[in-house]
């Protein structure tokens, strides 16, 4: 097997648009049906509200909430999603109007400024140090209510039974502690609740699988001990299969022999300063 060099690291970066669009053709395939609906129970959506979902991705809950006939403005910074959302839209004729948008853009030049909608949230998508400015866009564009979800354990970006074999220690994502602080700061009343998700690895190639196992180990170079380590797990613990999907050009598929637990916090509040419920 081969070892992971400096070029596959830059490439396999998961805050990059580069890695985003890559994983854009199988992320519908993979989507978690039981989170999506612990997700929109929560979101409680009143008939024929507009919404923005910020990292919409395919469309995972931009497109079950526009068939509930909600008006969904779907915004992403990768490409290659929104052109699978935009092509499931136009297969069903649904109300979604897709945004090519970052966190950090101007939200107002793409019509999603203060008030522009009823509910604004962002599911699994706000993974940035400095959360405060994003929870803000997020208040100020909703009338009424907003909402995030992020990691309250290890995240998605990160493989805990690999850091463990390895030696490294694991590094407890903040984001949720964050975001309470920056609505405290607003004057915001928060309500939360948790979930655990069990997400598969599956990869149409070793190479692929083997980057993108490398990215769960964290950036960090490897020392020579750590390199013979990750390829033994490696080795171990990836799984050859055959396709699952008929379509597939590729007739195999490599999955990890285990899934990856993360647990989320939803966190929601109403923008006018009163309680979520």
């Amino acid at each position: 097997m081969p070892s992971a060099t400096g070029e596959q690291m830059n490439a396999i970066n998961r805050d990059s648009r580069a890695y985003w669009n890559k994983r854009a053709a199988t992320f519908t395939r993979f989507a978690t049906g039981e989170y999506e609906r612990w997700l929109m129970d929560l979101l409680a959506l009143n008939p024929g509200e507009e919404l923005l979902d910020m990292g919409c991705a395919t469309g995972t809950l931009a497109i079950p909430l526009a068939r509930a006939g909600h008006r969904v403005h779907g915004c992403d910074f990768a490409e290659a999603m929104l052109a699978i959302l935009d092509k499931r839209t136009a297969a069903e004729n649904l109300p979604i109007t897709s945004h090519l948008m970052a966190w950090e853009d101007d939200w107002e030049a793409s019509g999603l400024g203060e008030d522009s909608v009823d509910v604004a949230f962002a599911s699994r998508s706000l993974m940035a140090e400095a959360v405060a400015p994003f929870v803000a866009k997020l208040d100020s564009a909703a009338r009424s209510r907003a909402a995030v979800v992020v990691p309250a354990s290890l995240p998605p970006s990160s493989d805990p039974r690999l850091l463990t074999y390895l030696g490294r220690a694991a590094k407890h994502p903040r984001n949720a502690r964050k975001v309470l602080r920056a609505l405290r700061a607003m004057g915001r009343i928060p309500t939360c609740a948790t979930t655990t998700t069990f997400r598969p690895m599956r990869f149409s190639s070793l190479d692929e699988a083997y980057s993108d196992l490398r990215r769960l180990a964290r950036p960090e170079p490897f020392t020579d001990r750590e390199q013979r380590l990750f390829d033994a797990y490696a080795a171990q613990h990836f799984v050859c299969e055959a396709a699952t999907d008929a379509s597939e050009e590729n007739k195999e598929q490599w999955i990890l022999d285990y899934t990856l637990p993360v647990t989320w916090v939803f966190i929601g509040w109403r923008t006018d300063g009163g309680r979520w419920d």
